[in-house]
Formats: structure tokens, sequence, C-alpha cells
């Protein structure tokens, strides 16, 4: 087990980053007056049981096909598959962090956050919005994605995967745990910080998300034929 911690660790430190894990939770502790500090709390929990469950689920779904799935990638029309795949991400994580314009930004956001931390909160505003980051995000979680592929090909017995897991998601929230609780204890000492962070985040979260959209396509990519077919003719050029 200690092998596949070492495996997962490093990844679960870049799920830190993700926007369900710090900056949803920056974004609620930013709210001016009227939040329910307990209810961050719940949040984070219901973030981490979500990606829990989500990951057992496509565990128990790889260890089913995990064999067949080896073979179809190994094929002629899997590497084919993977070499295109690979591509069209590189093209996303272009169009995404150079050429996507942002929308305007309205108040249903701001309807939101107060639904689900603030005021007039409610269980049912704190669970939508919860599993709304869930979703929403799990297309782009590539080192929970890589974490899960990594125990699906480990020794390790489908108990031992499922606690390192929950080991990855406990860690994917705790740096958001840590702010929460400086928050609660030190209100006036982070709130510039917190908006730094904030503003910092909100900068750097297109660029950071095309970063790691191009580097699983670059992998997938590399793992292909193609890739050295590429290569080969830029050398010759």
């Amino acid at each position: 087990m200690g092998d596949a911690l070492g495996q997962v660790l490093p990844l679960a430190l870049l799920d830190t980053l993700g926007v369900s894990t710090i900056v949803v939770p920056v974004w609620f502790l930013l709210m001016p007056s009227g939040l329910r500090i307990g209810r961050v709390f719940g949040y984070l929990a219901l973030v981490s049981l979500g990606y829990l469950v989500l990951g057992l689920v496509l565990l128990s779904t790889l260890a089913a096909v995990h064999e067949d799935l080896r073979s179809a990638l190994e094929s002629p029309a899997g590497d084919t598959a993977t070499g295109v795949a690979g591509g069209a991400l590189l093209l996303l994580a272009a169009w995404y962090g150079l050429l996507r314009r942002e929308r305007p930004g309205s108040g249903r956001l701001v309807r939101r956050r107060e639904q689900a931390v603030g005021r007039s909160s409610t269980a049912k505003g704190l669970i939508t919005v919860s599993a709304l980051a869930v979703v929403l995000e799990v297309a782009t979680m590539f080192p929970y994605l890589a974490a899960i592929g990594t125990l699906s090909d480990s020794a390790l017995p489908w108990p031992s995967q499922a606690a390192v897991l929950a080991v990855h998601c406990l860690v994917m929230v705790a740096p958001a745990v840590l702010v929460t609780l400086a928050r609660l204890v030190a209100k006036g000492a982070v709130h510039r910080p917190l908006h730094r962070i904030d503003s910092w985040l909100r900068d750097n979260a297109r660029e950071n998300t095309a970063w790691l959209i191009a580097l699983v396509g670059f992998v997938l990519l590399s793992n292909s034929t193609a890739y050295g077919r590429i290569t080969a003719l830029l050398s010759a050029g």
C-alpha cells in the first residue's frame, strides 16, 4: 500500500488546486456577510464524499473490464484512438486557454452562494452546489482520474484501493479545510490574504486548466505511434 500511496499522494496535491476543492471554498469564505461557516465544512465533506463514491464506481468498473480495455488500447484501432484523443485534447487546451472568451458574470452565482452558505442557506442548496461542483469539474480532474488508473493497475486488493482513494479525497480538501479553520479563528487576519488567493485563482484558473488538459493530451499522444511519426517528420524538416 505504501508504494500506491507514494504514487497517488502527489496527484492528490495537484487536486487541491481544483475549482471544487479550493476556488469554490475560498469564494464561499469571501461572502461579505451572513456566512454560515459550518456550511463550508459541509460542502467540503460532500465534495470529498462525492469524489470517493465516483472513484469507487470507476474502480469497480475498471476491475471488471481491465483486461479487455488493455487489449483494446493495444490494438491498431486503440492506438489510433489514443493518438486522436491526445491531439484533440491539445487543441481543446489551446482553445480553452487562448481563444475562449469569458461570459459576463451574472447574479446567479451570488444566489447559489447564498443558498449554499448564506443566512438563508438550505441543505438542498448546499447539496445542489456540491453536486454541480463535482459534476462540472470531473472532466478536468485529470490527477484524480490518473490516481484511479494507477490504483486499477496496482496489485492491491479492492479494499486497500478504496482506502488509498479515501486518503486521496481527504488530502484534496485538506488545504480548504485549513483555510476555513483560519477564517473561523482569525477572520480579520486572513480576510486580505483570502482576497489575494481568490484573485490569483480566478485570474489563473483558465490557464491552469488548459495546462492540465494539454498535459494529458501530450501523454496520450506520446503513447501512440502517431507521436513517433510526428517527431520523425519534424526532425526531417
